[in-house]
């Protein structure tokens, strides 16, 4: 399998913040103000009201009500964004309905490269980013997803700056398909590139040479990284030793290659959405998922 153009320049033009205004949110706009500088990007913010989360009945009046209140006060809680996107062209929109039905339509007119959202990491229908919407946007997005799970931690001033990225890869064509945007971001921050594969059960030391070095022949000899790349081969369940790896190297950002699952399909690669998304929930670090 030929390696990917990793060294070819990602384009990130329009970056969608999705929030709901909670804490979670909040500690994801550092990332999006940090991806936005770095790669000339226009940001839509964008928050979305969901009146009848489930299907119910027509609102009555008082729902009603209640509903133009909280569209009142999102677009108040809009205007707390104009401060740290200062300087970076960017665009607040606010709706009522269906949640990722309204940020899909944003994504499809808007030209969207990359949606960030902080998630809670817990089930859930009454906040946007809840984890039953942040595990739909991963499952449904055209694009690249950041996600800021809730273990991610930092102080403001620096908790966007990558230094260190962890790249897991099963060869697949999906797990290739992210690794240009592990190799860009590497470039952007001047950040370390460390690559992992992960095999069920250890291996002699034949196969494990051999499997160290077709993981160095992803990368491309052209790739403009300020440091070799350090390859790890690992063994055990894949979503756990990516979890483990993360905090032992102290990551600050995974990049994952993800397949598309239907929602009859099961997953089972291990690079899948159920590894994603157990990832994204449980990392300490924030998780690009690109989609191939």
């Amino acid at each position: 399998m030929p390696a990917p153009m990793a060294s070819a320049q990602v384009s990130l033009k329009n970056v969608l913040f999705a929030t709901d205004f909670s804490r979670h949110s909040s500690e994801a706009l550092p990332y999006v103000v940090s991806i936005a500088r770095k790669y000339g990007s226009t940001v839509i913010a964008a928050h979305v009201h969901s009146t009848s989360p489930l299907g119910a009945a027509p609102p009555t009046v008082e729902l009603q009500a209640l509903a133009a209140q909280a569209m009142k006060e999102a677009r108040a809680s809009m205007k707390a964004l104009e401060a740290p996107l200062r300087g970076i062209p960017h665009e607040f929109i606010v709706r009522d309905g269906d949640i990722w039905g309204e940020l899909s339509s944003i994504v499809e007119k808007k030209g969207i490269d990359l949606i960030v959202v902080g998630t809670h990491g817990r089930a859930g229908a009454s906040k946007l980013l809840m984890g039953s919407v942040a595990e739909r946007i991963l499952r449904q997005a055209p694009c690249p997803v950041l996600t800021v799970g809730p273990n991610v931690s930092g102080e403001p001033g620096s908790v966007a700056d990558i230094h260190t990225i962890l790249y897991p890869t099963d060869f697949s064509v999906e797990s290739m398909a992210a690794f240009p945007y592990a190799v860009s971001l590497a470039q952007e921050d001047h950040a370390r590139l460390y690559l992992l594969h992960v095999i069920p059960e250890p291996v002699d030391e034949l196969q494990e040479t051999f499997l160290k070095s077709r993981i160095h022949a992803l990368i491309p000899p052209d790739a403009k990284l300020w440091c070799e790349p350090k390859v790890f081969l690992e063994s055990g369940d894949p979503p756990q030793v990516v979890l483990e790896m993360a905090e032992e190297l102290a990551v600050d950002l995974i990049v994952l290659g993800t397949k598309h699952v239907s929602r009859f399909a099961g997953t089972r690669t291990h690079l899948g959405m159920a590894t994603a998304y157990k990832i994204v929930r449980q990392a300490i670090c924030p998780v690009l998922s690109v989609r191939g």
